[in-house]
């Protein structure tokens, strides 16, 4: 296969700082998306009926684009797929300055193809150049740059729709991918080794047990409903009952000491202390698990302090549940560092494409089934305390899983060896 010419690889860190620093200038555009959409949905000439279908359309065409997605990233050199999922996200970013059903629509599905390529394109180089002592903290500096993303996009969103208007602020947000595509361009080396030993290796194995090895299709298992179950408690219906929630337990305002905070700027207020927090976790945890030397157990920790955060929400009020929410956010960020860090070990360079696809499926599916999930269940009859008891016991009912595969499997994979050959 003819590649591009690559860049020299500088060291690895300054390669994720590159590389999470695009992705989170692409983020802007759609985190502001959510952001601004459910108020402006006259400057986007769509009704608001509409506002749901746009704001999980892009989370609806990766659940089929991540699988086939994965396989093709095998194959492929990472450094043109970035580039093209940037130049995609630009036209996702532009169309959004279109007014109509349509231009929307399309917009957040080019978004969520963009996406496909940020998670695996972006996942698959980092653990290119990751070894088992350093793939936690280069994972969790690739993910701490994504959450800034997301700060981003919902502070700079809102605050310049506010100041030029909905138009005008995606066509800077484009140009603020421009800028990224520009820099990958200039900058952004290629990863992927010679794989010529691995595609025999690769083409000798059974079909049947070329994605996931024999040994370990029960904690990869396990791991992917984490991810699933950590995307839809807490991404999925947090995000959407966040406001709904403090209404709830708040009521109009919280009071800090001498500080009054209104209900809106209380909700804006959690949510960027809640990517903040997310912020910070990705990487801490990442360089926690290869010092101490096993993920299962910082996942096993998370977990419990997951049941601890939820059950915090459910029974809590004032700012007791700002709290849980807050902690909250810690743990999906921990969660998810550390299953794309076990891909990862578990993988070798053969499968991390398809792995990763599984996973990203896995935690697509949960996210856009969240929102979906807490209005219906709102809709039954079911009170916000009910629901968020039955998150910690979907929480806690992954506990002895994830207990028995670090009793089982633990041994079985090291951080400083992973089992798969790269």
């Amino acid at each position: 296969m003819m590649r591009l010419p690559a860049r020299p690889t500088r060291s690895a860190e300054g390669f994720v700082l590159l590389l999470g620093l695009g992705v989170a200038l692409a983020l802007f555009a759609d985190l502001a998306m959510y952001v601004v959409l459910p108020t402006h949905t006259l400057d986007a000439g769509i009704l608001l009926v509409d506002v749901g279908l746009m704001l999980s359309a892009n989370r609806l065409i990766r659940i089929f684009l991540n699988g086939p997605y994965g396989v093709l990233i095998e194959r492929l050199p990472r450094r043109p797929v970035l580039l093209l999922s940037q130049g995609i996200g630009i036209t996702a970013a532009l169309m959004y300055v279109f007014t109509g059903f349509w231009p929307t629509l399309i917009g957040r599905l080019l978004w969520g193809i963009a996406w496909s390529g940020f998670w695996l394109g972006g996942n698959t180089a980092v653990l290119d150049l990751a070894t088992g002592a350093n793939r936690g903290k280069l994972v969790g500096r690739y993910h701490m740059w994504t959450f800034a993303g997301y700060s981003g996009g919902a502070l700079f969103g809102g605050l310049l729709t506010d100041l030029i208007g909905y138009q005008a602020t995606f066509a800077v947000f484009a140009g603020v991918g421009l800028t990224a595509l520009i820099l990958w361009f200039l900058l952004l080396p290629e990863t992927r080794p010679d794989h010529t030993v691995s595609k025999a290796a690769y083409s000798a194995l059974p079909k049947r047990e070329a994605v996931i090895p024999r040994g370990l299709r029960v904690p990869i298992a396990i791991i992917t409903l984490i991810m699933g179950f950590n995307w839809l408690i807490f991404l999925g219906i947090i995000g959407a009952t966040l406001a709904l929630l403090l209404q709830e337990r708040v009521g109009d305002s919280l009071a800090l000491g001498l500080l009054i905070l209104p209900l809106t700027t209380l909700t804006g207020g959690v949510a960027a202390v809640k990517d903040l927090l997310s912020l910070l976790a990705a990487p801490i945890s990442g360089l926690l698990s290869d010092r101490v030397g096993s993920r299962w157990s910082i996942i096993i920790l998370a977990l419990g302090m997951g049941v601890l955060a939820l059950l915090t929400v459910a029974l809590g009020g004032g700012v007791f549940v700002v709290i849980g929410l807050l902690l909250g956010a810690i743990i999906t960020s921990v969660l998810q560092t550390q299953a794309t860090a076990l891909i990862g070990d578990y993988a070798g360079a053969n499968r991390q494409g398809r792995l990763l696809g599984i996973l990203g499926t896995a935690g697509d599916i949960g996210a856009a089934a969240g929102p979906l999930l807490a209005f219906f269940l709102i809709e039954q009859g079911w009170t916000l305390q009910n629901i968020f008891i039955a998150a910690a016991v979907l929480i806690g009912l992954m506990l002895p899983g994830a207990i028995w595969v670090h009793w089982r499997y633990g041994r079985l994979v090291s951080v400083t060896q992973p089992i798969a050959s790269t």
